[in-house]
């Protein structure tokens, strides 16, 4: 009897001890789980973020990441862009204007020109390519940003002065000539209106670049006895700059 009371007594006291260490276990996890709480609410109060997601998602993550890249990538271009001269031909601030010719008169300069646009034409980018032999607005464009009677081919990026071949085959050989050509529009088709020919006969005159005179102070009197004057919307060759790609 005396044995049962004391293996009872024990029992008791064992329960009471269990209960005290479960209370004081639940009264630390709610120290611990306070701590935890006032902690996100500084680092929230800290960083500006909204309540109740403190810890960025893989997504979040994976965003800051590439706006970093882009960042970098877009400050290396920009260093690169700078160690050239500024000379931005018309519509050529955010765009690739290639001058070239299409006369095979002189070899060297129409393969230099070849060359080019091969390099152009690899990295797949929209250029606007200005032919000087078609037009000799285009010439006289080019001569007037250079400062002096050059040939082409002649090459601007971004509104700067790249240079002729022999300076964009040394870019392309030591990946300069890709890193200028970032963020440039790719091309996925050919040009719309012209077809890449980035010439169009002049609706005005048919390419022939005389029209009937409404007045006589410029006419030119033909076999016919008509009254002719100049066609004013297209140049010598009777063709006019396609809109989109020249």
């Amino acid at each position: 009897m005396k044995g049962m009371k004391e293996r009872l007594a024990k029992k008791i006291k064992l329960i009471t001890i269990v209960s005290t260490l479960k209370q004081g276990l639940a009264h630390h996890r709610n120290n611990v789980d306070r701590t935890i709480h006032h902690l996100k609410e500084e680092i929230v109060a800290e960083s500006g973020q909204n309540r109740g997601c403190v810890t960025p998602t893989l997504l979040e993550l994976e965003d800051v990441e590439e706006q970093e890249q882009e960042h970098d990538l877009q400050e290396e271009e920009s260093e690169i862009l700078l160690e050239f001269e500024e000379k931005c031909p018309p519509r050529g601030e955010d765009s690739v204007v290639f001058y070239t010719t299409g006369l095979r008169g002189v070899r060297k300069t129409f393969e230099a020109c070849r060359r080019v646009r091969f390099l152009l034409e690899n990295n797949k980018v929209m250029y606007r390519e200005r032919d000087v032999s078609m037009d000799s607005e285009f010439r006289d464009e080019m001569w007037r940003l250079l400062g002096g009677k050059v040939t082409s081919p002649r090459l601007f990026i971004r509104g700067r002065y790249i240079g002729g071949a022999d300076e964009v085959v040394a870019l392309n050989e030591n990946g300069k000539l890709k890193k200028l050509l970032e963020g440039i529009s790719l091309v996925d088709s050919p040009c719309e209106c012209c077809e890449n020919e980035r010439f169009l006969i002049c609706s005005s005159c048919n390419g022939s670049c005389r029209l009937i005179a409404d007045h006589h102070d410029e006419e030119e009197t033909s076999n016919d006895n008509k009254m002719w004057t100049r066609c004013r919307e297209c140049n010598e060759n009777g063709l006019v700059k396609c809109p989109l790609c020249s």
